[in-house]
């Protein structure tokens, strides 16, 4: 059975959260949202353990219920998502994990990955990686100072999740090339597709949404009660 590392970065702030602390250690019933993120993966079978970016001051790490864990390994993370995942990713290649494995990355405020969603991701198998996503179901606009100028076939568009799943030196180059051309990167697959990788598109689930709002917490926190018996 092929196990997969999961990077998990965790370093920044959330300031749309406008919370007092870094969004990833709100609560969500009565655990962080780092916390049950974390959960989603230890005890899958395919999953060999989780490294966790956070931030070298990071006050909270400490007091998460995997701080000790041993299939969980703590970094530093840096300024930008993008580099602690490259950081991850040299935390991997030092444990020994080999550069043509694959790994995942993770949304640390993606806490409602249902272990059906994960087991799709983990077993496909594309040559050029893939991610979770859902397909769009609402009408897209064009706007032009806040006016709609044009729709857009919605047919052709996906609305990106985590897990991504790419092969650990193909993503570290990946990675590395768009930060060295200044490319703003904003998930996994989108430094990939700058090397004319096509990554698969795995369906996701609506419920594995990103907290990114207040509002978003609210809609997490009923989700997982609605859906706690899928979610284990």
């Amino acid at each position: 059975m092929t196990q997969y590392w999961v990077i998990i970065p965790a370093a920044g702030v959330g300031k749309r959260m406008a919370s007092a602390q870094p969004k990833q250690y709100l609560m969500l019933n009565d655990k962080t949202i780092l916390d049950t993120t974390i959960s989603r993966f230890i005890g899958h079978p395919n999953v060999a353990g989780v490294v966790v970016g956070v931030s070298p001051d990071d006050e909270y790490w400490p007091d998460s219920e995997w701080s000790t864990h041993p299939q969980v390994v703590r970094f530093d993370g840096g300024e930008e998502r993008s580099d602690t995942v490259l950081n991850g990713l040299q935390v991997l290649l030092a444990l020994g994990v080999s550069e043509t494995d694959s790994v995942l990355v993770h949304d640390a405020v993606r806490p409602l990955l249902s272990q059906s969603a994960l087991t799709r991701i983990v077993s496909h198998t594309g040559e050029q990686g893939a991610l979770l996503a859902i397909p769009c179901k609402d009408t897209l606009k064009l706007a032009n100072d806040q006016c709609a100028t044009a729709t857009v076939d919605r047919s052709v568009i996906w609305q990106a999740q985590t897990p991504q799943k790419f092969p650990l030196m193909a993503l570290y180059e990946g990675i590395a090339s768009a930060t060295e051309e200044g490319i703003a990167i904003t998930d996994e697959s989108s430094a990939m597709e700058l090397l004319d990788w096509q990554p698969d598109l795995i369906e996701g689930e609506s419920s594995n949404l990103k907290i990114t709002v207040p509002d978003d917490l609210v809609i997490a926190q009923a989700l997982i009660s609605i859906h706690s018996s899928e979610l284990q």
